[in-house]
């Protein structure tokens, strides 16, 4: 059914989905934002789930925007369909554990910010690098951020746009484990496991309650961060700074 998402049942109560994009290095392409919706859909309607864990490839969870995409949103042609991620996460029924085995940068490290609990590696890059690139944060970084490792570290983290190792945030906030690469995946999945023990219904009325503020955050941030970028995307230097930073 998917092309570049991967899911499958790990155990009763635990479904496994992979972001799984050789092609594009695992980054928000339309194909990848479609089929993870779908995906995200399909697993939300399934009664016998309990926990998602929710993985990339081993040297990449997910790498942010394609190129394309920011040309396609530089020239007026494109509404960036990875805006539409931060919801459904934040509303998916059960918790989501992300295993974050690879690096996270921009886009790809909110949809971490969107999980219930995450796992990092030691010595992968995370980076809200958006400043890097010329432009504002999206997807909700600017509350979430601060919700998930304080306003010191948000404002540090957004503004230097700078490329952390996982044993950076250590103990920041973020992360709920910080471990070898190695052993993200079997951290993150212990983790699921203890989850999945508990009754579905206790899972879904604390699911909802834990995730409220952060929905009501997402929806402070969205109409604000849209402005951001039409007034950051309109400036004519943004796209030589696109040019000149991505994949740095």
């Amino acid at each position: 059914m998917f092309q570049v998402i991967r899911v499958r049942e790990v155990e009763p109560g635990i479904a496994e989905l992979t972001l799984d994009d050789a092609e594009h290095d695992n980054r928000l392409s339309d194909r990848l934002c479609d089929e993870l919706l779908a995906a995200l859909a399909q697993l939300a309607a399934d009664p016998q789930l309990k926990v998602l864990l929710l993985r990339g490839r081993p040297e990449v969870f997910c790498a942010g925007a394609t190129m394309d995409a920011l040309q396609r949103v530089l020239s007026g042609t494109l509404h960036v369909k990875d805006l539409l991620l931060s919801r459904p996460m934040l509303d998916f029924p059960v918790p989501i554990v992300g295993a974050l085995e690879g690096h996270a940068v921009g886009g790809g490290l909110v949809l971490a910010l969107c999980c219930d609990l995450v796992v990092a590696a030691r010595n992968r890059r995370y980076s809200t690098n958006f400043a890097r690139m010329g432009f504002t944060p999206a997807m909700g970084t600017t509350t979430l951020l601060p919700a998930a490792v304080g306003a010191a570290t948000a404002a540090e983290m957004t503004l230097t746009a700078r490329y952390y190792k996982g044993a950076d945030l250590d103990g920041r906030g973020f992360f709920n484990a910080v471990v070898p690469a190695a052993e993200v995946v079997d951290t993150a999945l212990e983790y699921a496991r203890r989850i999945a023990e508990k009754p579905r219904h206790v899972l879904e009325l604390t699911k909802e309650s834990l995730a409220q503020p952060r929905r009501q955050l997402l929806r402070e941030a969205m109409s604000r961060e849209h402005l951001m970028h039409r007034v950051c995307f309109g400036r004519p230097e943004v796209a030589d700074i696109v040019a000149e930073t991505y994949l740095t």
